[in-house]
């Protein structure tokens, strides 16, 4: 058995909790089968003990599994021990949340005989693979948040692992508010749902997507145990997630209809739109999470300029792969739109922006060596993209400095655009080849 699961199966579930766990929720559902009207029976009071328990408690546990061991100065011995990355993974995200799914497993087994007594077997079968899945991906994310941080040597105060706690949440919400077969998006047998052109039932579709999203997740946690206990990772799966990402994007063409805009570009530019967007959000989230440390991007630029290019597109960042995608899929929607000078003008623009966008994150994490960097960006670009516009306009002025547009000519626009994208990363560039500045101790 895996050493660390099994420590974890000791401290988690001892027989005394275990009958606390047992008792409580048996009172539980005996007062709800009592009770009766808002609760509409065990089956409904099952549901929330479930989200209570496996969502709102176990990602608190995931969180601080790794969080909590930095904090009682215990990690350091076991990244030292020869357990291996997946072994660590796994025995850290189920062995610390074991407590959660006995309650858990209490919950289903009264969810699911009340579902296959009132719609059957094959129903039950769709809403234990709901919440299974629901439990996973939310502990999951909320592991993966805080190993992120943990590589960014922060993350032991209760705030910060709350922080991380609300990330699994809301991942669970989302899958809460998409994929549940009890809500109005499953509906019916006959709800389908339109994905690359073709009309696929919403309930098996849902259900691998959860499937995938869990496995991405999981693979996620992998990869930051694997950095933090030292190994390298190639560039492959990530390029593999972007692969994935970028098509289950661009086949849901059909969702913009409600966009007269976009309904009036080609199906091929339609679906480029949406796969560059989706690498976009990702290249956003990436260079925000990612550390962007000084000495390791002097090194990348030191392997291209010496030509050792399959060295440095192995050393990739997330952000960068992101960008590349991104930048590559925006050429070809500008190829498709032909003629359009107006569409090419805006999507080009669109790309300029996010460049620039990108600099601007890389350069404040520069000027800022403390916690600050991140969140200075992120004000700096709440500045461009929203209080300077609406100085501009309340002023009657162009917003073409911070807002991708239609200008006259056309080209005025993207230049204007990638102008100050190239401007940002001179800067940023300049910065980046300082020498490392040694830390300020206090007097």
């Amino acid at each position: 058995m895996n050493p660390e699961f099994e420590r974890n199966l000791w401290l988690e579930l001892t027989p005394g909790r275990m009958l606390v766990m047992a008792g409580v929720l048996a009172l539980y559902f005996f007062a709800a089968a009592l009770v009766g009207g808002a609760w509409t029976g065990p089956g409904e009071a099952a549901r929330w003990a479930y989200y209570l328990i496996v969502v709102l408690w176990g990602t608190r546990n995931a969180a601080q599994s790794v969080v909590g061991e930095i904090r009682d100065r215990t990690w350091d011995g076991q990244r030292l021990s020869s357990l291996p990355a997946g072994s660590m993974m796994w025995g850290k995200l189920f062995g610390s949340t074991l407590y959660n799914w006995f309650g858990g497993a209490i919950c289903l087994v009264v969810i699911l005989a009340e579902a296959i007594n009132r719609n059957g077997p094959a129903a039950a079968a769709v809403e234990f693979a709901y919440l299974l899945s629901l439990g996973v991906i939310a502990q999951s994310v909320s592991l993966l948040a805080s190993l992120i941080a943990v590589r960014r040597r922060q993350g032991h105060t209760q705030f910060e692992v709350f922080i991380y706690q609300a990330a699994g949440i809301a991942a669970g919400a989302a899958v809460w508010a998409i994929a549940d077969p009890a809500g109005p998006q499953i509906g019916g047998s006959d709800t389908r749902i339109l994905w690359w052109g073709q009309g696929i039932q919403a309930q098996p579709f849902l259900l691998v997507s959860l499937a995938a999203f869990a496995g991405w997740t999981l693979t996620g946690c992998y990869r930051q145990m694997r950095l933090e206990l030292k190994h390298r990772n190639g560039p492959l799966v990530w390029l593999g997630f972007l692969a994935f990402i970028g098509l289950y994007a661009a086949g849901f063409d059909a969702w913009l209809s409600a966009n007269q805009a976009l309904m009036q570009l080609g199906l091929a530019a339609r679906r480029l739109f949406l796969a560059g967007t989706a690498f976009g959000a990702l290249g956003y989230v990436m260079a925000f999470l990612e550390p962007k440390d000084r000495v390791r991007l002097r090194w990348l630029g030191g392997e291209f300029a010496h030509f050792r290019l399959g060295t440095a597109f192995k050393s990739l960042p997330g952000w960068m792969m992101s960008y590349l995608a991104a930048l590559l899929i925006g050429l070809a929607l500008l190829a498709s739109l032909g003629a359009a000078q107006a569409d090419q003008a805006v999507f080009g623009a669109m790309l300029g922006f996010f460049t620039r966008d990108l600099a601007v994150i890389v350069l404040f994490a520069m000027l800022t060596r403390g916690r600050g960097g991140d969140l200075a960006a992120l004000a700096m670009l709440v500045l461009l993209y929203a209080l300077l516009p609406a100085i501009f306009s309340g002023l009657h002025f162009s917003t073409l400095l911070f807002l991708p547009g239609v200008s006259e000519p056309a080209w005025l626009s993207p230049l204007a655009a990638w102008a100050e994208a190239l401007l940002a990363w001179a800067i940023t560039v300049a910065n980046i080849a300082l020498p490392e500045r040694p830390a300020q101790t206090p007097p």
